[in-house]
């Protein structure tokens, strides 16, 4: 595990585990050696390669009344059945930065669903209206949405039905809400979202991996408090913080908050603790 900056606190998780955290270090359970450094995906926006021939994608369909969805199912084309990940991007909806990032999972051993809830709305990727769209949609129907997306792929013939969600800003409510309920994923990882009161985060019932950045002043008010109730719940999380960062530093290569190095960390940081909670990928 990285070294913290400046010397730690000390605090002890339910599974007798020690979390080492600092406002100013990198925080994160003892656990192992850190996954291998994988090729950076920053520049996804710039150009869509060719899908890796070791990979197999189809475009999928879920209905939640009379609204069909779409997204992308991206797997290894050869092997086991395998874990899944439901991926759930900001509020931009997909684009080449999260289909490369799907694609990047698959290659680790993961299949995994890229959900399109703009997809019955007919509208241009990454558009200004369909964010606007997607703001005044109540929760309650992105969740149906989400929910069925979770269940097609854990039905999915390639899937060995352990799947995970993994949500980005405006996912990470979603995940959160995955999380609480403990129906359908048996672990959930947010990267730098508001989420609901800290009280109703630790309602979780599975394991849960927070990535966020140090200076963001959208969620670094929450961080402590969701500790401090995680743990007086005894439930099984980990924390990353990431120095010296202001915003949202994993899901926006066009963004100034973007920071490679600490995207590939988080990166990482995820592969293991799903192949930990969920079963080996890759």
């Amino acid at each position: 595990m990285s070294r913290p900056i400046v010397p730690p606190t000390t605090l002890h998780s339910a599974a007798g585990r020690t979390a080492t955290w600092t406002r100013r270090g990198v925080v994160g359970l003892a656990g192992g050696a850190m996954a291998t450094l994988i090729a950076p995906i920053a520049r996804a926006q710039e150009a869509e390669p060719a899908l890796d021939p070791r990979l197999s994608a189809d475009t999928v369909t879920f209905q939640v009344r009379r609204n069909i969805f779409k997204g992308m199912l991206v797997r290894p084309r050869v092997g086991p059945k395998r874990p899944g990940i439901l991926l759930i991007p900001d509020q931009r909806g997909p684009n080449p930065f999260w289909r490369a990032l799907a694609r990047r999972f698959a290659m680790d051993g993961f299949v995994v669903l890229l959900p399109d809830l703009l997809a019955p709305f007919n509208l241009p990727e990454s558009s200004d209206e369909g964010v606007g769209l997607m703001a005044r949609i109540i929760p309650a129907e992105h969740q149906l949405a989400l929910d069925a997306a979770a269940d097609l792929l854990a039905k999915h013939p390639e899937c060995n039905g352990s799947i995970a969600a993994v949500g980005f800003v405006w996912g990470g409510p979603y995940v959160a809400q995955f999380a609480i309920s403990g129906a359908r994923v048996k672990a959930a990882v947010v990267y730098h979202a508001t989420l609901p009161a800290p009280d109703k985060v630790a309602a979780t019932k599975v394991p849960m991996l927070f990535h966020w950045a140090e200076n963001d002043p959208r969620t670094a008010p929450q961080i402590e408090a969701i500790e401090r109730k995680m743990i007086g719940a005894a439930r099984v999380f980990e924390t990353w913080i990431y120095p010296g960062l202001a915003g949202p530093f994993a899901s926006d290569p066009t963004s100034r908050n973007y920071d490679e190095r600490a995207a590939d960390r988080a990166y990482d940081r995820t592969v293991f603790f799903l192949r930990r909670h969920l079963g080996a990928g890759g």
